[in-house]
């Protein structure tokens, strides 16, 4: 049988929309305030997961503008770099577009 506490992290884990890396680097703050890990490699890993997801979001919102130009020009160029930044949004969302 399952600890209680453990049931409620799930189902809050299962229901969140918040992105897997933000979750993530609030459950290393939480173990390393809990002293359940090295607080200072569990803060490092929280910091660079948070960075991470930025750089991400940055990412994403860039090769979305590259694609909205590709919808103007039809040469062939433009279809493999549309195709090339479907290929990687779908990547790093998991391929929720």
């Amino acid at each position: 049988m399952e600890e209680p506490h453990k049931r409620s992290s799930m189902s809050r884990e299962a229901m969140s929309t918040e992105p897997e890396a933000l979750r993530l680097a609030d459950a290393l703050d939480d173990e390393s305030t809990q002293g359940r890990i090295s607080n200072y490699n569990g803060r490092k890993a929280a910091v660079e997961l948070r960075r991470l997801h930025e750089v991400n979001q940055d990412l994403l919102k860039a090769l979305n503008t590259i694609l909205n130009i590709c919808l103007l020009d039809n040469g062939h160029w433009a279809k493999t770099i549309e195709r090339e930044a479907h290929e990687a949004i779908a990547k790093a969302t998991g391929g929720r577009a």
